[in-house]
């Protein structure tokens, strides 16, 4: 069966309906619309046509129909009218980013808890991370005798501290020494390249010391991993109360489980293959069972040509993706501009502390 210009029509009107309304559509409502000049019997025939193609789907028998996931995906692919962001949503989103701090991971969040209070849904994101996590610089400095700081930086930019306590009084000079051999032998490599041959050529070229050696290894081992794995987060999750699809107490509770699980994020922003465009997933698309009924919306940002971020929207699968999409759009261009302009490659992600011994 042939899905004609004017079952094309009749589909784009039934999804625009029920976005609106969250209410399955009848075809004497659709039969209302002047642009299409076709009665409801006749819409009522389409509409069964589009049924029985898998575009539509009627919940009951005496009920109008509700766009299905591929009714979704042909909708976004190809019917949609690109939506034209407001003056005053601009200005909106401009005074969310407005308010600058000093941590990449806070502003970030912020950032994104702004965003889920201007489109009323949850926002889903992943910090930025390097596009390869490989060691550019190590330095150890001294705080007091028996406390050392090492700081790691990526070829990227970015910058990870850790406090190290030892045990033992180092001197300056012994501590010079470790720093320049860990960068002889460690610079220019990503975590899963510093084996065990890096390290015995470091632990023979120090002699003595090997508990700091060991202890410091660690930590850059430790710090590198962080630079490589991705930070994930969820804000606006209450969101979807405003949605009447979510008024079942049962299916609320299997959806904060889900989106309260790192690995099912993980999962979802691990299908962002292409840092240069949007990414629409509908229905089975999610690589989440627990979510198969909603559909996300993923964008690329960047704070430098190396360092990338995810931030996108879950909601409902009838969500306005045409507004979203272009708020998503322009939000995520926004947000990479001020990023890279208030932080550049200075980077300075989190701190930590270790104990030796």
């Amino acid at each position: 069966m042939a899905l004609d210009d004017r079952k094309k029509k009749i589909l784009q009107a039934v999804i625009e309906d029920y976005i609106n309304t969250a209410e399955p559509v009848g075809s004497r409502s659709i039969s209302k619309r002047s642009e299409l000049n076709l009665s409801a019997a006749t819409i009522r025939n389409e509409m069964g046509d589009l049924e029985e193609m898998g575009l539509l789907v009627q919940p009951h028998t005496s009920a109008g129909r509700v766009p299905s996931a591929q009714g979704y995906r042909l909708y976004v692919n190809d019917m949609m009218m690109k939506y034209e962001i407001t003056a005053n949503e601009m200005e909106s989103m401009r005074l969310a980013m407005q308010n600058k701090i000093n941590e990449l991971d806070k502003i970030i969040c912020d950032i994104a808890s702004a965003f889920a209070k201007l489109t009323n849904l949850p926002v889903i994101g992943a910090l930025p991370t390097a596009e390869s996590g490989v060691v550019s610089n190590i330095k150890l400095v001294k705080c007091d005798e028996m406390t050392i700081m090492v700081i790691i930086s990526d070829r990227s930019g970015i910058i990870k501290n850790k406090v190290l306590r030892l045990d033992y009084s180092i001197s300056d000079e012994e501590l010079l020494r470790l720093n320049n051999i860990l960068n002889e032998n460690l610079t220019g490599l990503t975590k899963n390249e510093i084996g065990f041959g890096n390290i015995m050529e470091v632990q023979n070229a120090l002699g003595g010391n090997g508990d700091v050696f060991h202890s410091v290894l660690e930590l850059v081992h430790s710090a590198v991993s962080e630079i490589d794995t991705k930070q994930i987060f969820v804000e606006g999750l209450s969101n979807i109360f405003r949605f009447p699809e979510y008024s079942d107490v049962d299916k609320i509770k299997v959806i904060f489980n889900a989106l309260e699980n790192k690995e099912n994020l993980g999962k979802i922003v691990g299908t962002m293959q292409n840092l240069n465009s949007v990414k629409v997933l509908i229905g089975d698309e999610i690589p989440v069972e627990e979510l198969k009924e909603n559909s996300v919306i993923l964008a690329p940002y960047r704070v430098s040509s190396t360092l990338t971020g995810i931030i996108g929207i879950i909601g409902p699968a009838r969500m306005d993706y045409s507004k979203v999409i272009s708020i998503l759009e322009y939000f995520s261009g926004q947000m990479s501009t001020e990023l890279a302009h208030n932080f550049g490659k200075e980077l300075l992600i989190t701190e930590g502390e270790e104990n030796n011994g």
